[in-house]
């Protein structure tokens, strides 16, 4: 379970690569998080208490100190007088398989959630060099889907054979999820197997029964087709229009490189619509676009006096579609120029030098850069062994602190011989106000189209991101609502 950073010309190339598909992040703004806070009591340990009497001086302790001592119990361990049984697939009487699948290794985008794996093995190592869970150690098997539906599928089988639960799972073809949901458990039940995903965009995988997403839906499940509910996050629109004092109208840039990236944008639009934004032009924005496959884009901007421009595409795209607008002439400070995490990067700020001052970013979880002000988001910059993570790292951390939770709630019910694929799979099912230890935006998990609202604005100034609003560090705005639509995603259509 060893964990490399690679090269510097790795690094690199992963880095240029993820760009194919970075609008993936885009899902993860109408995103949310779940779970509940961690109890980080050690077991076994006295705790000792002094704190101040009310009348100093008086306390009744003899001392005439005004502090009050109490020495409590030592809590009870969960793992003393207890004998460790194979209690499931992937249970062992030492030790916790999991498996992290993910998109790597591909022709098309090769590297691309590397960070996902990254974050799943971090945090097991964190959690194991604490202990472990449930009396044993956490065991990571890495399964790489390859962008593909084949071997995304045989992923699905490996966790049915092998492992508690899947971690981390970061896939952009969850098509067929048959094996998934209805895979036998120990008892020979056709329990399935846990998926605490971040990232996915069919909906087959995002109606799974036996799935919880970090990046969530916020799409109404089970789903047949034709028009679906949503609910979208667009709290920093409606934040800026009003701090800015205008009605944004302009373009909308789509991740056109797969049809679900595409239909991901169809309630996105509507709700950004839906709080009084008007769109000159939906245009497809591929990763790989050059930069003069923006002109007609910018011609849109100039032909409608265009004062808003929304990048759900890569960070690249941001940064072509300023530049063109530039060398044809715009005034590009009159314009609000608004992007998703894809633009949350350092290559964003090293590579686009002046063309990224300005840019906007919004993001549902606290900045890297504030590690200090959230015990939580310390802990996995502490580990993840980089300063500048990939969003995808931090959700995939996350999943795996949802699954700690989980599991253990269930040692402490029922002990540690009480972990069954069921009892996790019910105890997911419960989780109501999971916000990472106060890291990322609260939200329901116990449906697929409740979502946290809560959102940070940063701006890029002067080659860094500062913190825009709410003004205090460590903070996100909770106040504005998630907006309702509906819409059909299949008939979402470009211009």
């Amino acid at each position: 379970m060893s964990k490399s950073k690679g090269s510097m010309s790795e690094r690199k190339s992963r880095r240029v690569a993820l760009r194919w598909l970075s609008a993936v992040l885009a899902l993860g703004l109408l995103a949310g998080a779940c779970g509940s806070d961690r109890d980080d009591t050690d077991a076994g340990n006295t705790t000792t208490t002094t704190t101040e009497a009310p009348d100093p001086g008086g306390d009744g302790d003899g001392d005439g100190d005004g502090t009050t001592t109490t020495t409590e119990a030592p809590t009870a361990d969960p793992c003393a007088d207890v004998t460790l049984e194979a209690t499931e697939i992937g249970v062992s009487e030492d030790t916790i398989k999991v498996i992290v699948m993910a998109d790597v290794d591909s022709p098309l985008a090769p590297g691309l959630f590397q960070g996902s794996v990254d974050g799943v093995m971090a945090w097991a190592e964190k959690v194991n060099a604490e202990g472990g869970l449930a009396c044993r150690q956490v065991e990571v098997e890495f399964h790489d889907s390859k962008l593909n539906g084949q071997t995304t599928v045989e992923g699905f089988l490996k966790a049915c054979d092998s492992a508690l639960a899947l971690v981390g799972t970061t896939v952009l073809f969850g098509l067929d999820v048959e094996d998934l949901n209805t895979c036998a458990d120990q008892a020979g039940d056709p329990t399935g197997v846990p998926d605490v995903s971040y990232i996915t965009t069919e909906v087959p995988h995002q109606c799974s029964a036996v799935s919880f997403h970090l990046s969530r839906p916020g799409a109404e499940c089970p789903y047949e087709g034709g028009e679906r509910d949503y609910n979208a996050s667009v709290g920093a629109v409606s934040y800026l229009q009003e701090s800015l004092g205008v009605d944004f109208h302009g373009i909308f840039l789509v991740p056109s490189d797969l049809p679900s990236t595409i239909a991901s944008m169809a309630p996105q639009t509507a709700a950004q619509q839906e709080v009084g934004v008007t769109f000159d032009g939906v245009f497809g924005a591929s990763g790989s676009a050059t930069q003069a496959e923006f002109g007609p884009f910018v011609n849109t901007i100039r032909d409608n006096e265009s004062n808003y421009v929304y990048n759900g595409s890569n960070d690249q795209a941001m940064l072509k579609m300023k530049r063109e607008a530039a060398l044809q002439g715009l005034d590009t400070e009159s314009i609000t120029w608004l992007c998703t995490l894809s633009c949350y990067t350092p290559a964003f700020i090293e590579e686009g030098g002046a063309d990224a001052e300005g840019v906007y970013i919004w993001s549902f979880f606290l900045p890297f850069e504030e590690a200090d002000t959230n015990d939580e988001l310390a802990v996995f910059m502490d580990n993840i062994g980089t300063d500048f993570p990939p969003a995808w790292a931090a959700g995939a951390w996350v999943d795996g602190l949802l699954f700690e939770q989980a599991v253990e709630a269930i040692v402490e019910r029922d002990g540690p011989n009480g972990l069954t694929r069921k009892s996790v799979l019910d105890e997911l099912a419960t989780v109501t106000t999971f916000d990472a230890n106060g890291w990322w935006s609260t939200t329901d998990f116990t449906t697929t189209n409740t979502i946290g609202g809560c959102f940070v604005v940063l701006q890029v100034q002067d080659g860094e991101y500062v913190r825009v609003h709410p003004e205090e560090r460590g903070t996100l705005d909770c106040t504005i609502d998630t907006v309702a639509v509906t819409t059909d995603p299949d008939t979402f259509t470009l211009d």
